[in-house]
């Protein structure tokens, strides 16, 4: 084995690695976002809408009680790589009120306490993926 075909493979390696990273990591605070999503009708959590390359613009009339439905698109439209920058998007008038806690079920809101859980979950999949 030459030393071309060494780096070769490292940089294969580390691209999956963090590919897998990255994925891991959007799949887990999208999720945990919708989850975490105050439920009356199932609005809310239905309108949160996973769109690579730009945010998704519009409301849906999608109701998703259990937040399957939205959990489901994340992992459909979440790319396989790393490179592509893809956005959780929720596009109701209120959705900001439940994000400030207006909601008993939500006190501390969905995207805040999900995104303090960032770096916990990077540094797992890190560990999880080491080159």
């Amino acid at each position: 084995m030459s030393f071309s075909d060494d780096v070769r493979r490292f940089a294969t390696k580390t691209t999956e690695a963090h590919n897998k990273i990255t994925r891991v990591a959007t799949l887990e605070l999208f999720s945990g976002v919708i989850k975490a999503t105050p439920v009356d009708t199932g609005r809310a959590r239905g309108n949160w809408q996973t769109a690579p390359g730009s945010p998704a613009a519009g409301e849906t009339e999608r109701l998703d009680k259990s937040g399957g439905e939205a959990i489901a698109e994340v992992e459909a439209k979440t790319p396989q790589g790393a490179g592509q920058v893809t956005y959780l998007s929720n596009n109701l008038p209120y959705i900001m009120k439940l994000e400030e806690g207006s909601s008993k079920q939500a006190p501390e809101g969905m995207v805040r306490k999900n995104m303090d859980r960032v770096q916990r979950m990077v540094d797992a999949a890190i560990r999880k993926n080491r080159v």
